[in-house]
């Protein structure tokens, strides 16, 4: 303690004199505790040891090239994280819709389910065989559920009217895979088409064509609830 408050440097009295000694030939030189002290990072800028060789006294400044590497790594490591959150984040959103995908368009249930619903509904209690309304009931449907306008034509015609209609994907299939078809998917037919029945039977429609939508089990419904006929030239739209 006593050579702190001797030779220590915030003493004055030392602070006065230190620039005209030479420690090199003090008592105390070769005591290693001492050195230790004396080659503190002493930073009084009129303080020079003479006969001292070491540099003890050049005070340290920060590194600014550190500094910067180390906030580019920082940032860097930043980068690499938030890139690989929103790889796995698309990667996810991918397998969704991927999974939700019915021949290359991405379906939308919550629409088709309504859909089919609503033309379940609205079947008339008194069908007239012989006055087949398959249109007027499919687009009842349609408008009931909030997708679409009512715009006139007959069963045929409605393929133009879906193909406006921004709710719905017209896609290209089998008459093997309509009845593969997930609810709210809206089947159209030409007149005078040539189709199978459930029995393996060949049928043809009639002179204004047919509409129906999919209940999603192998069932269409319009005016009525009937098998899905299969014809490779139907034109089928699903709900997106």
């Amino acid at each position: 303690m006593w050579f702190n408050c001797i030779y220590g440097f915030n003493n004055p009295f030392m602070n006065f004199f230190m620039p005209f000694m030479n420690f090199n030939y003090m008592p105390f030189n070769n005591f290693t505790p001492f050195n230790n002290i004396m080659r503190m990072n002493y930073t009084n800028p009129y303080f020079i040891m003479p006969g001292n060789n070491i540099s003890i006294f050049h005070e340290k400044k920060p590194s600014v090239d550190n500094l910067e590497n180390r906030l580019a790594l920082i940032s860097s490591q930043k980068t690499e994280v938030s890139e690989k959150r929103e790889s796995n984040l698309k990667t996810e959103n991918k397998k969704i819709e991927t999974k939700n995908l019915i021949y290359g368009v991405k379906y939308n249930k919550s629409k088709g389910e309504l859909l089919a619903e609503n033309v379940v509904e609205g079947l008339p209690t008194n069908r007239d065989p012989k006055n087949p309304l398959c249109a007027r009931y499919v687009k009842n449907a349609i408008v009931k559920s909030g997708l679409g306008p009512y715009i006139k034509g007959n069963g045929e015609y409605c393929k133009y009217i879906l193909r406006a209609n921004q709710n719905f994907k017209e896609v290209k299939l089998k008459g093997s895979e309509l009845t593969s078809l997930p609810a709210g998917s809206i089947i159209v037919y030409d007149a005078y088409d040539k189709f199978i029945d459930e029995d393996g039977n060949q049928r043809q429609i009639g002179k204004d064509g047919h509409v129906l939508v999919s209940l999603g089990d192998g069932r269409g419904c319009s005016d009525i609830i009937e098998a899905i006929p299969q014809s490779d030239r139907a034109y089928t739209f699903i709900p997106i």
